[in-house]
């Protein structure tokens, strides 16, 4: 069958289970939605837990709460009250959560957007009636805030923040929490009387029970098109207004380079630059930054990535954050779908950002439109090669808002080079949404080199049924690359790829994604050899077609001692795109996922691997080399979080089979989690890791155009983190993260492989060689980071940062790697301390 083919029939599968879908879905009827009432606030209202200004008592109150979880549709063991209030400016939430133990209520305290398992409410607002996106804020009873957005109906990012203010407090028959939510944070559209979707939920940690304004069982795969509605809100309007937050951050950094640590230098520097935010209109914002200043963002977590696909980081940086729900591809996970055209990270990590700005908006009720653009630029060190080093303090025009030495500029920059992305969302009819997307990267000069450019282009689509069981969505994709050197750029399957150069990718998800008891997942993805979303996004293989079906039987409401319980069984196939239809992977699994009464879960998946060919393992030249069939089980557990020590653990083991030169070995990895809270106020989290896994012979180098050398790899680390948290107040933290991680790879016996280009390499091809090559190394690193965090009034935050980087010696020339997993004179090693004191202010 072509690939044409597969595609239209896993489109037809596709639609014919979402047309099917009114007469599938009936097993019950949705739940009537909930109706709130908001009213005028009379005199002022102060902020403070305390439902006690005259005000609240003339507020309607909503108490009409269902069990959402252990057991949907239950009474509610505690009652839970609301009440609305506005004004020209703010939206007010009142909710009074009766509570018959208050003596037993869970007041954990957290940094911001990290509530601990503790008892909580959350309120969802769905201010533009779409019934697909909206805001979630957050508040525990010891005061924490988190918020986020919600997209595609039910993912949850909690990276967005929003300036708002909340505060709870203990009675002597439950908790209240209060909200003041300004409405210059929330896109609503012109009218006299606004009419928006609204919910809230409260989570009492004892007892595990979730309740809910409307009922929304575990089973269901939607959450804002079930939201009740709000009314009552009139003439309320978005007023213009420009929120400015000016910086200033002072570093002082001390490198070490030479082995012992010494020949340390002192640098300073300061950044200054300025965040802003504009209501243009009632639906259009502008968000722009000047030289942001990224230096509280806590360090990526270290890792050895020992394959050939790039490893998704997340976004953490609040410019790239605010309104990143639009660019997120339909079928987002974690951020990122199986061709993701937008991946801010590519923007201003290597070199910094000069500026940008951000214009988000709903242009007419339906469509809503965002347009990103963005500039690198940096200044390189004058005199790299001067002893002792230039310590003059100069003004580089690329850079202008930074000031340090000269000594303190790397001595290459990427060339300025422009980042655009504009995306358009558009909801046709209910359950039914589209969109479209673009990407620009575009070198603004050839300083030294040439620079990788291109575009690409999305258009997609989601569709749902009324209850969100039944979903088909898709994405549908185009790249061009330039900037290449003029002879093109061989990719690690061989695909030579040129500037101009266009390839295409899709992918398709649809199936019975909710509901109870069976539920089926089909998912279906193509990219051509010459598609490149890189530029801008992020694509991990090119060349490749995959295709996947999962079925599962279970239920969310309580089966025997589970009180969620779902078993499945999976199929997997991969083969290239090229023409050739190489089959690359085949897979069959079973899985299973558990949750207990108190929240614990239990999951596992076991399967078997096999008919596996790789086109990126003998880089550039697009030899299928078979890879090792393989037995595997994977499976986690998390306690109930809520208890003062609660603990998390993932094992994995695998064995391959006896296959030419690959011998029957026994691969595995562990990590193991624990989480102390003695105290409200004081949270620590300690993880261990240790990774011995395998994967047959590895390719090492090219000995010829069609001779390669390949080794047995053994890898071996271990990981170390702490993550140690210290709340003063919900606004006033302390938190300190550390993690170690040490270990080596081992590379031998060695093999030799003969294949020409495009050719086949079996494992049984491999013979046994003798080489004086040996890629065998021992690494360690330690990375330190301690912040104290202020808000000392909103919007307003003071930092103070320490961090440390080490690394262990690099391997003297000739020396043998350790085969040891401690680390190995780390603390002699180049390493680089940073002090930073930041602060802004919110005007």
């Amino acid at each position: 069958m072509d690939t044409a083919s597969k595609i239209v029939g896993a489109l037809g599968v596709g639609l014919a289970l979402v047309l099917a879908s009114p007469v599938l879905a009936a097993e019950e009827p949705l739940e009537p939605r909930a109706l709130f009432l908001a009213v005028r606030a009379r005199g002022e209202l102060v902020t403070d837990g305390r439902l006690d200004e005259p005000a609240w008592a003339e507020a309607p109150v909503l108490s009409a709460f269902t069990q959402s979880f252990p057991v949907p549709g239950a009474a509610p063991s505690e009652k839970t009250e609301v009440r609305l209030l506005y004004d020209d400016a703010n939206l007010y939430v009142g909710i009074t959560a009766f509570d018959s133990q208050p003596e037993a209520i869970h007041q954990g305290l957290g940094r911001r957007d990290a509530i601990p398992a503790s008892d909580v409410v959350r309120v969802m607002i769905d201010s533009l009636r779409d019934r697909t996106t909206g805001y979630v804020f957050s508040i525990n009873a010891g005061g924490t805030l988190e918020d986020g957005r919600l997209t595609d109906d039910l993912t949850l990012s909690t990276d967005w923040d929003g300036m708002w203010e909340g505060s709870a407090v203990v009675t002597n028959v439950g908790w209240t929490a209060e909200m003041r939510l300004p409405l210059r944070m929330l896109r609503f559209p012109t009218a006299s009387e606004q009419r928006w979707g609204f919910h809230v939920r409260r989570e009492i940690a004892r007892t595990q029970e979730q309740l809910d304004s409307v009922v929304i069982p575990r089973e269901a795969n939607a959450l804002v098109s079930r939201f009740g509605d709000l009314r009552g809100l009139r003439d309320i309007q978005h007023r213009s207004q420009l929120t400015l937050l000016p910086y200033v951050a002072s570093r002082l950094t001390a490198q070490s380079f030479a082995p012992g640590g010494g020949a340390r230098r002192l640098v300073p520097s300061v950044d200054v630059g300025l965040d802003l935010q504009a209501n243009l209109t009632s639906d259009l914002t502008l968000t722009a930054t000047v030289n942001p200043d990224f230096g509280q963002v806590e360090a990526d977590r270290l890792l050895v990535n020992l394959g050939t696909a790039e490893v998704f980081f997340p976004e953490k940086r609040p410019f790239f954050l605010e309104g990143v729900e639009l660019f997120l591809p339909v079928g987002a996970e974690n951020g990122r779908a199986a061709q993701t055209l937008f991946y801010s990270r590519r923007i201003g990590l290597e070199t910094p950002v000069l500026g940008a700005a951000k214009l988000t908006g709903t242009v007419r009720e339906g469509l809503q439109v965002s347009l990103l653009d963005a500039v690198v630029m940096g200044a390189v060190n004058p005199h790299p090669d001067r002893e002792p080093p230039d310590g003059r303090y100069q003004f580089h025009p690329r850079r202008p808002f930074h000031f340090a030495p000269n000594s303190s500029l790397p001595t290459a920059v990427q060339s300025p080079t422009n980042y655009l992305a504009g995306v358009m969302r558009a909801e046709l009819a209910p359950g039914v949404r589209t969109g479209a997307m673009i990407t620009s990267v575009n070198p603004l000069t050839q300083d030294c080199c040439e620079t990788k450019g291109g575009q690409g282009a999305a258009v997609d689509f989601s569709l749902r049924n009324p209850d969100g069981a039944y979903v088909l969505l898709g994405q549908v994709d185009g790249s061009r690359v330039t900037g290449l050197v003029p002879e093109g750029v061989r990719l690690r399957d061989g695909t030579l790829l040129r500037s101009g150069d266009v390839g295409f990718g899709t992918y398709l998800k649809g199936g019975k994604l909710g509901g109870q008891p069976w539920r089926t997942t089909l998912t279906y993805q193509l990219a051509t050899p010459r598609l490149d979303l890189s530029p801008a996004g992020f694509q991990p293989v090119q060349n490749e077609q995959d295709a996947s079906a999962h079925i599962q039987y279970g239920y969310s409401d309580g089966w025997g001692p589970f009180a969620e319980l779902w078993l499945g069984i999976k199929g997997h196939s991969r083969w290239s795109a090229d023409g050739r239809g190489l089959g690359l992977y085949k897979s069959a699994m079973l899985t299973i996922d558990a949750t207990f009464p108190d929240s614990s879960n239990f999951w596992c998946e076991s399967g078997a691997d096999g008919r596996r060919q790789d086109l990126r393992e003998i880089d550039g030249y697009g030899v299928a080399f078979e890879r090792p069939t393989f037995l595997y089980v994977i499976c986690g557990a998390v306690t109930n979080r809520a208890r003062p020590l609660s603990f998390s653990a993932v094992g994995y083991v695998d064995r391959t089979f006896n296959q030419g030169a690959t011998l029957g070995q026994v691969g595995s990895s562990l990590e193991l989690g624990v989480t102390w809270r003695p105290l409200p106020r004081f949270q620590t989290q300690f993880q261990a890791g240790h990774e011995a896994t395998q994967d047959g012979p590895r390719w090492v180098e090219a000995l010829g155009p069609d001779r390669h050398l390949f080794a047995q790899l053994t890898p071996r680390f271990l990981s170390f983190t702490l993550r140690q948290l210290v709340v003063i107040t919900p606004r006033l933290t302390l938190q300190a993260y550390a993690q170690l991680l040490s270990g080596y790879g081992h590379y031998g016996p060695f093999f030799l492989g003969v294949a020409p280009p495009r050719g086949f390499l079996r494992l049984s091809d491999l013979v046994p060689t003798d080489t004086q090559t040996d890629p065998s190394f021992h690494s360690s690193a330690l990375n330190l980071n301690l912040v104290a965090r202020w808000e000392y009034r909103l919007g307003s935050t003071l930092f103070l940062v320490y961090s440390r980087a080490q690394e262990e010696p690099s391997e003297l020339e000739g020396a043998v790697a350790s085969r040891s997993l401690l680390p190995r004179a780390l603390l002699s090693g180049p390493g680089t301390d940073t002090l930073l004191l930041k602060a802004n202010i919110a005007w």
